[in-house]
């Protein structure tokens, strides 16, 4: 055995998975070397590796290969297997994402994922307990098992334990918040919202067959569909916004959507929508809002404010009497107008600040300052300093949570099918350019910092 520990040595890995056999110095191919494979199995396990021994190798070795073969993986150990977590697999399809091909209708905003009574939605793996490993000594390595997967039941929804699935126990449109899953039933409303019906506030979908009247709100924690028309007012949504006429603001009405909206016409009105705005006709003296795109291809955008992340194709915009219409992309309008407002009004405090610390130490600095009216005004100062102080407090925090970023100015784009007239406009960002003539189905682009207008088609 010592014969051996002349002319070969072992070294285990870290991770004590593998095991090489190394030559020494001593060794050469053309010594008469007469080492079987007894030997050095004996020469193994005195270095400790029990586990995983390559027959082949030790053949090799006893066959007085050549020095350069070295080293030699003699011993590989078994790892371990960590358990796999448990998953969920779902039966229907969440997605609310419409296919845009060749044939797409933009009126096709979305696809509501509906399930019927009884439907199965979802069925829970169990995780697996993995599988142990081996060190090449002959040592355990522990696997640690996977973890539950854990879904509760919402709304609507029954789990069977024999097979672990879900199911609906109404018709409904199906959701998930956080671990949870939740079907939530359609509210129909086969007629204008009036006094009878009054305000509405639902966790699912509604329908209106009918008009959204002045001053009345209508909120969802689904979908909502009227077919009529919005006056001044209120629409919230979670998911998105079908209206089959139009919405007429009178300057007091908004349509707020996390997902898109789908509207006829607007007129003075508020609108903000978390993906995409879709208009058939005008967008008239409105301040609207989009995330990705605003599309109104048929009609003309005069008057107001139009924020978009993405792009906005549009047929018209401005008019012949030059009326002043904005398009802004990459930036909310009115929240970057509101931390303009803050940002005014943080400086003049500032400002203010300094001048009654001047003011301060004037005052600290007086022989009198034990006097009755000395001490009034050093209190009123002391006052006016903490109102300052506290508001710009006030003011950096409201700051801080105003993100007026809704996209990347650099990759957004300006479509107009017909014209883009004077006073229009055209915000990517920081950077402006006011439209001083009319121009013809054009693109504009910010590249290189530099708004360029330029034919739609060559």
């Amino acid at each position: 055995m010592d014969e051996i520990d002349k002319y070969f040595y072992i070294v285990i890995a870290k991770d004590h998975l593998s095991a090489q056999i190394y030559c020494t110095d001593s060794y050469h191919h053309d010594l008469d070397l007469d080492f079987n494979e007894e030997q050095i199995m004996g020469f193994l396990q005195k270095n400790k590796v029990n586990y995983g021994i390559d027959h082949q190798v030790i053949r090799q070795v006893s066959a007085t290969i050549g020095k350069e073969a070295f080293p030699l993986v003699i011993a590989k150990g078994l790892p371990a297997i960590n358990g796999k977590d448990g998953e969920i697999t779902y039966e229907t399809n969440f997605s609310t994402e419409i296919v845009h091909d060749s044939e797409w209708d933009f009126r096709e905003v979305m696809h509501i994922p509906s399930v019927a009574t009884g439907q199965k939605l979802a069925t829970l793996m169990n995780p697996t307990v993995g599988q142990e490993g081996v060190t090449v000594e002959g040592n355990r390595i522990k696997a640690f098992p996977g973890k539950r997967l854990i879904i509760k039941t919402g709304k609507n929804v029954v789990y069977r334990e024999e097979d672990q699935s879900f199911f609906a126990v109404t018709n409904g449109q199906l959701t998930r918040v956080g671990n949870y899953i939740h079907v939530h039933p359609v509210f129909e409303v086969h007629e204008s919202i009036s006094m009878k019906t009054g305000n509405l506030d639902f966790i699912g979908s509604i329908i209106i067959h009918g008009d959204v009247p002045n001053g009345f709100t209508v909120k969802a924690g689904g979908d909502i569909k009227i077919f009529g028309m919005v006056e001044a007012a209120t629409v919230i949504s979670e998911g998105s916004i079908y209206i089959s006429e139009g919405f007429v603001g009178n300057n007091i009405g908004l349509i707020q959507a996390k997902e898109n909206i789908k509207v006829g016409y607007i007129n003075q009105g508020e609108v903000c929508a978390g993906k995409d705005l879709f208009v058939e006709n005008s967008i008239l003296h409105s301040n609207c809002l989009a995330r990705n795109q605003v599309v109104c291809q048929q009609g003309n955008i005069i008057g107001g404010t139009l924020s978009a992340g993405k792009s906005v194709d549009v047929k018209d915009i401005g008019n012949h009497l030059g009326t002043k219409t904005e398009v802004v992309f990459g930036i909310d309008k009115s929240i970057q107008d509101r931390k303009d407002q803050l940002f005014s009004e943080k400086e003049k405090l500032q400002d203010a600040l300094t001048k009654l610390e001047i003011l301060g130490k004037r005052l600290e600095g007086q022989s009198n300052l034990q006097s009755p009216r000395s001490r009034i005004s050093y209190l009123r100062y002391r006052n006016t300093v903490h109102k300052a102080e506290t508001r710009l407090i006030k003011l950096e925090e409201v700051l801080e949570q105003l993100d007026a970023q809704i996209g990347s100015e650099k990759e957004a784009s300006l479509l107009v099918r017909n014209f883009i007239h004077s006073n229009v406009i055209v915000s990517f960002g920081k950077y402006k350019q006011m439209i001083r003539e009319s121009y013809h189905y054009v693109a504009i682009h910010l590249i290189k910092n530099e708004i360029v207008i330029h034919p739609l088609f060559n």
